[in-house]
């Protein structure tokens, strides 16, 4: 008896995983869905942010939204990093920069993605873009290996649950220097409808019943 209540269990299961990937990801489109410090726009399909700073001084022209970057520890704790996490070493320490950042649902095996690119007028200092997946830090680009005009990034997750995306750019020592990150085109992988689930949990029961009949036979 206990073995027919397996199937409709695992059809249970199948079905709270899916419902555990409705909390969609945000896009890039816009920013609905995403929290944003400091200067943040969403234009032309894709998020761009910088680390200008609305003071009157040569990088003011760089900013886009009318808002400041804001100082490094509000960006440290928006993107869900412990103080000083986002200095590249003792003497690159950063300063200022933007941010945005969202949370979502996902199933272990679905992969996120997203087209970046990385530009900044820094010629002293590592001005630098970033990834964070709860906790885990991602250096995209910095000032001197700003990269190619478009690439691509994804990262696929292991379990089920929720989880913490940031992406942002930062000013490193010094204030002056405009450097700036777009992201477009993000997504995430789709998982199986939950009748997709139900019809492929039934196959599997139908072979082990066909197993075991054949195993009572012999």
């Amino acid at each position: 008896m206990s073995k027919t209540l397996v199937i409709p269990s695992l059809v249970a299961a199948a079905l709270t995983l899916s419902a555990a990937s409705a909390q969609a990801l945000a896009g890039s489109s816009t920013l609905n869905g995403w929290n944003s410090f400091g200067d943040v726009v969403a234009q032309n399909g894709k998020l761009s942010m910088t680390s200008a700073y609305i003071d009157g001084v040569s990088d003011e022209a760089g900013n886009l939204s009318g808002r400041s970057a804001v100082p490094i520890d509000a960006l440290e704790m928006g993107a869900g990093l412990t103080p000083l996490t986002l200095n590249l070493s003792a003497s690159e320490y950063a300063s200022e920069g933007s941010l945005v950042q969202q949370s979502f649902s996902v199933i272990a095996g679905q992969t996120l993605s997203f087209s970046w690119s990385f530009s900044s007028s820094e010629a002293t200092f590592q001005d630098h873009a970033f990834a964070v997946i709860n906790g885990q830090l991602f250096t995209l680009a910095t000032s001197t290996q700003p990269g190619s005009a478009s690439q691509s990034f994804s990262y696929t997750f292991g379990s089920n649950g929720n989880v913490s995306l940031a992406l942002g750019v930062v000013d490193t020592v010094s204030y002056d220097g405009v450097s700036q990150l777009n992201v477009s085109d993000m997504q995430i992988s789709a998982v199986p409808e939950p009748g997709s689930w139900a019809l492929m949990l039934a196959g599997l029961a139908a072979v082990g019943t066909l197993a075991r009949r054949r195993s009572q036979a012999r």
